[in-house]
């Protein structure tokens, strides 16, 4: 099953996020949010964001792959769209003091472009499955 390889990854790439965020979050000493710390606000933004993104991801990545309608190729290009999109994402928006918005810009897009497609390719599946198929 191919959703399980791509929420892998991602749970890893989460795994970093998050060992970084409780890194910081002990050398400052600060238990929630980000308190007065900038460099923390990236890192809390980063988290809170892929947690916001992925698990839906991957709902609607698992419905999709056992439908009727799924390719294995579609399935790689969307999980390797939102993996390295969240990449992205973290990489730009975890320094505060240099933050790299291309970078952001671009990880947002490799996610919520995916999140759409597979929305569609659901619906889709439903009509087929509801009412052409019968």
């Amino acid at each position: 099953m191919l959703t399980s390889l791509y929420l892998g990854l991602l749970t890893l790439v989460f795994f970093k996020i998050s060992l970084d965020t409780i890194k910081l979050r002990q050398k400052n000493k600060i238990s929630l949010g980000s308190g007065p710390n900038d460099e923390i606000a990236g890192h809390v933004a980063a988290h809170s964001n892929f947690q916001a993104y992925v698990p839906l991801f991957g709902i609607l990545l698992y419905i999709y792959e056992g439908s009727e309608l799924a390719f294995p190729m579609i399935i790689h290009a969307l999980g390797l769209s939102v993996l390295s999109g969240r990449l992205l994402h973290y990489l730009g928006i975890k320094d505060t003091k240099a933050p790299n918005f291309k970078f952001r810009s671009v990880g947002m897009r490799l996610t919520l472009i995916p999140l759409a497609i597979l929305a569609i390719l659901n619906i889709a599946n439903f009509v087929y499955v509801t009412r052409i198929k019968g």
